[in-house]
Order: C-alpha cells, then sequence, then structure tokens
C-alpha cells in the first residue's frame, strides 16, 4: 500500500542544511460504546478505553501494508524479525491521541504516530534495512562516458520526474539505470537524516510540482531534471524509478561537481 494512502501532507524541506521538521503522521479512528449499567463518567472512561484500543488496533493493521522498499512491506519484517515487531508495538502503543469526540452511544478517538524521526515509522524501516551500517559513496560515471551536453557543476538538486507511472512512495526507494546499476538509494543517505526526513521527497500533484518549479523543495532552486524511463517491474512494491544509462551517468557527472547527491538533494515527482 503506498505510504500516502495514510499521511497527511509532507513539510517541504529545504536544503539538506536547511530542513525543516516535518509534520507527517498517520492516523487512525477508534470507537468504543458505553457499558450498560454504569454511571456515566465510569462509562465515559471505560468507552475511552476501548476507543484508544481500538484506535490503536486499526493505525497496526494501515501501518502494516506499508512498503518499506520494493520487496518489503512492514508486516514482512514484522513477521521475520520480533525486534522490528517489538518496535513497531512500542510505537503503537505511544501514539498519541490527537482528537476525541463523546458520541450519543460512544466515544471516539483519533491517534497519530509520526512517519518520521525518533521513534516513528521510518526509524523502524530504516533501521531494518540498514542497521548500523555507515553510508556509502554514490558510483562514478561510467569510465568511457562522454557527456553529450556539457557538465555545468551548477545544479542544486536532482527531479526525477515519474509522473504517470505508478511510483508507490516509499521509506527506501532507489534510482537505477535500464543495466540494473545502482545510482542512488537508502545505503547512500546518512542514517539519521533517512529517519528524520527520507531518502527522497516525494512531490505529488498541482502543489507539489508547482513547489518544485518555485524552487522551494529540497531540489533546491535549480535542479536538474530527468525523465524517469519505468518504475522497476517484478517487485512486490514498484518504489524504485529506472532511468537511462545516459542520464543516470550525467547525473553522476553533475554530482562529482555540485554533489547535490552527497546532500540527499533528490525529489520524486509522482
Amino acid at each position: 500500500m503506498p505510504l500516502s494512502d495514510y499521511t497527511t501532507p509532507q513539510t517541504v524541506l529545504a536544503a539538506p542544511y536547511q530542513v525543516a521538521t516535518s509534520s507527517e503522521t498517520i492516523t487512525a479512528d477508534g470507537y468504543g460504546r458505553y457499558p450498560a449499567g454504569m454511571p456515566a463518567s465510569i462509562a465515559k472512561i471505560q468507552a475511552r478505553r476501548a476507543a484508544v484500543v481500538d484506535a490503536q488496533r486499526n493505525l497496526l493493521e494501515s501501518i502494516k501494508g506499508v512498503a518499506i522498499d520494493s520487496e518489503t512491506t512492514v508486516e514482512n519484517f514484522m513477521l521475520k524479525n520480533d525486534v522490528i515487531h517489538s518496535k513497531v508495538s512500542g510505537i503503537i502503543k505511544g501514539a498519541q491521541v490527537i482528537s476525541e469526540e463523546a458520541l450519543p452511544d460512544g466515544y471516539k478517538v483519533t491517534v497519530a504516530i509520526p512517519v518520521y524521526g525518533v521513534d516513528s515509522v521510518s526509524d523502524v524501516a530504516i533501521t531494518a534495512v540498514v542497521g548500523d551500517k555507515a553510508p556509502v559513496p554514490v558510483p562514478q560515471p561510467s569510465p568511457n562516458y562522454k557527456p553529450s551536453v556539457a557538465i555545468s557543476g551548477g545544479y542544486s538538486g536532482l527531479v526525477i520526474n515519474a509522473k504517470g507511472k505508478e511510483l508507490v512512495r516509499t521509506f527506501c526507494p532507489a534510482i537505477y539505470d535500464t543495466t540494473g546499476r545502482a545510482i542512488y538509494g537508502v545505503y547512500n543517505v546518512d542514517k539519521k537524516y533517512a529517519i528524520d526526513y527520507g531518502v527522497v521527497g516525494y512531490a505529488k500533484g498541482p502543489e507539489g510540482w508547482g513547489k518544485v518549479k518555485a524552487g522551494t523543495s529540497r531540489a533546491g532552486t535549480n535542479p536538474l531534471v530527468i525523465n524517469a524511463v519505468s518504475v522497476r517491474e517484478r517487485t512486490v512494491n514498484k518504489c524504485d524509478v529506472v532511468i537511462s544509462v545516459e542520464d543516470a551517468d550525467r547525473i553522476l557527472a553533475e554530482n562529482a561537481r555540485s554533489h547535490f547527491l552527497d546532500k540527499y538533494a533528490v525529489m520524486f515527482e509522482i
């Protein structure tokens, strides 16, 4: 399931050295009925408690299908790893009640957990994938690469246009070329940064695309814009973009001068 199905719009991030905290959350509602034969005050307390438990259960069901990478969901990791299961359970139990309401026949609450930051879904997902590994540098261009356009060295970031390709938003997206060469992904990003702000930023719809065009996204005011050829197929989740070999080498050559990948200044337009 796409992460965007469950989240509020992401706070727009500037370049990595000017980031703002993301306020994105995953929410769920819960309901509890008033028990019969009890004083109103006690019935309300018990109904609220039941509503919180129901909301936590619904929240867990929501995040189980969230994509971690192209092969895995949160539920897959929970089934394989008791530590991940325990961490997810802890996050669910710590969900914040963001609204509540007494109804004629019961009580309703809405709970939320953070998508990014410490003790967030991202924290669980990124830690499960990369562990304690330090980030690795992005590759260099192919040795025989001969640019068809002049290398400017003046780009502030990278924008991959994947509009209309049914790309699924995830915690660990990657960029590949058509030969399968990995260009950029979670293993190239500082773990703390990935947990706090994501491996890439996502721009969806006219509002999101407009912010990229205006230069207010994390890709900055002068991004290199590359069109995706396709998204990765034969996977559980179509989370990774595929670009041409020529475009991949151009990105790496430009990065060697401008270092925008080293600043994680990458946006996907979806």
